[in-house]
């Protein structure tokens, strides 16, 4: 706009500064942010509500607000300032609650102190392999003990057997003597055999057993650390508390789209105060 035009229509009294001036409006102070800390504070504190059960009380003892350094006001001198010391909980049982507790803590400890003691014995036991000599040695035993039964009743019917082939008029060599024979020590064979199978069916008990010899110090050691554990008793939850950060959180957000409508309704009653300034300084322009 022609700024020469403004001046000759105000001298001219066309445009009203002081009316201009009515109508037109600063803009609004923007809201204070909201205090987030002071609001997460107060939520964090509404949700410390102390208990009370028949095991006894959970109770919360709230701490100080930190105090920054500053002068006596008398001496002048600097007095340092202190850290905040925050809530702090205290759990207290109830005397039987207390003493079962206790208890449980002396029984715990005594059973720490022995597995200590079974540790030196597992260490001695693994630093060398497991023997299993004997599984082997089990095994010729139990076919010793039976072959010891069988050797003196084939070894009888052995005699026997060629007795009665002699008596029959059959001879070593003879295809009848040798078939006889053959069906004779078939037998025997299979009486040993089955000695043999039987012995072998030993080994695995054996091994069994050997191996439970062998692990037993480790056996005994998780058989200590999995006896009296402690329990301690447990208080319920109390749920949050007041969500004062959320509540803080929706006033900030409130205040902030509050006050765009404010800044938008200011400037559009500006730019309609500008407009009208615009047009009378056009038509003083037209009028002279």
């Amino acid at each position: 706009m022609d700024l020469s035009r403004i001046q000759q229509a105000l001298r001219a009294g066309c445009v009203d500064l002081w009316a201009a001036s009515v109508h037109w409006k600063d803009s609004p102070s923007p809201p204070p942010a909201p205090d987030y800390a002071k609001a997460a504070t107060a939520t964090n504190e509404s949700s410390r509500v102390n208990q009370y059960t028949p095991y006894g009380s959970q109770v919360y003892t709230p701490g100080q607000e930190s105090v920054p350094a500053h002068q006596d006001p008398i001496t002048g001198a600097m007095i340092p300032g202190t850290p905040a010391v925050p809530w702090s909980s205290n759990i207290t049982l109830n005397p039987l609650a207390q003493r079962s507790l206790d208890t449980q803590m002396q029984t715990s400890a005594g059973l720490g102190d022995l597995s200590l003691s079974q540790m030196n014995r597992v260490n001695q036991q693994y630093s060398r392999p497991m023997d299993s000599s004997s599984v082997q040695d089990v095994s010729d035993k139990a076919y010793g003990a039976m072959t010891a039964r069988l050797d003196p009743q084939w070894k009888q019917n052995e005699e026997m057997q060629k007795t009665q082939l002699a008596n029959q008029g059959l001879t070593p060599g003879g295809e009848a003597y040798d078939n006889a024979m053959r069906v004779f020590n078939q037998g025997k064979n299979d009486a040993y055999q089955q000695a043999n199978l039987g012995a072998i069916g030993t080994m695995p008990q054996t091994y069994q057993l050997e191996s439970s010899i062998y692990n037993q110090p480790l056996n005994t050691l998780n058989a200590i650390r999995s006896g009296a554990q402690i329990q301690n008793p447990s208080f319920g939850n109390t749920g949050p508390g007041a969500n004062m950060l959320g509540a803080a959180q929706a006033q900030g957000q409130y205040s902030q789209g509050l006050y765009g409508a404010q800044v938008g309704e200011v400037n559009a009653q500006n730019a309609n105060t500008t407009t009208g300034l615009a047009t009378a300084a056009t038509i003083a322009a037209m009028m002279f």
